[in-house]
């Protein structure tokens, strides 16, 4: 049991991702540098077994303490990944839960990232009984800083991560979402 139930969207069900993802991770994300080279986590070339190796870190654990991961689908195809890591994850906002996303290229460009990303926005909210989330984003990706800012976020701070697919570290934008300004978007729509 992985204590991460279903999340259901207008377009997308979103589930806890399993081992058997390993293969569409590597095909959507890993194996395609427009996607690995916005993940810090992603080398490049990929590694074989990475993805493995990373699935058996979350798959089955405590999603509050480690990291609630979920496969993106649609129409029962897998099309992405969002998470959220626990507390932990930004030295400049360290009690926050901190959200990620990525959605393979064939489907960039058609809102999947930024409904999946509500959803779990909302999940995390409710399961971490926080007052605010946290997302980092490379300076550079203009198109994950718009959906988030779209989404609520507003600039924290600045950091830097290694980028293992660009072999440097990296500038990232941090920012944060209050619960409140989430919720009053949300109220708007």
């Amino acid at each position: 049991m992985t204590g991460l139930q279903e999340l259901k969207t207008r377009r997308l069900v979103l589930r806890p991702i399993a081992m058997s993802d390993a293969d569409a991770i590597v095909e959507l994300g890993g194996k395609d540098f427009a996607v690995a080279r916005w993940i810090s986590s992603f080398a490049w070339p990929y590694e074989e077994g990475s993805v493995e190796a990373f699935l058996k870190t979350v798959v089955g654990k405590d999603p509050l303490k480690t990291e609630a991961v979920f496969a993106i689908t649609l129409g029962g195809v897998f099309i992405g990944v969002a998470a959220v890591e626990a507390p932990g994850d930004l030295e400049d906002l360290p009690d926050l839960p901190t959200i990620g996303y990525w959605i393979g290229r064939a489907f960039q460009g058609h809102g999947y990232a930024s409904e999946a990303v509500e959803a779990v926005i909302d999940w995390a909210f409710a399961s971490y009984r926080t007052e605010a989330i946290a997302a980092r984003a490379f300076e550079d990706n203009f198109r994950s800083r718009g959906l988030l800012r779209k989404m609520g976020f507003k600039p924290y701070s600045m950091t830097e991560r290694f980028s293992r697919a660009l072999d440097r570290r990296v500038s990232n934008v941090v920012v944060r979402l209050a619960r409140a300004d989430f919720e009053a978007r949300k109220e708007a729509a």
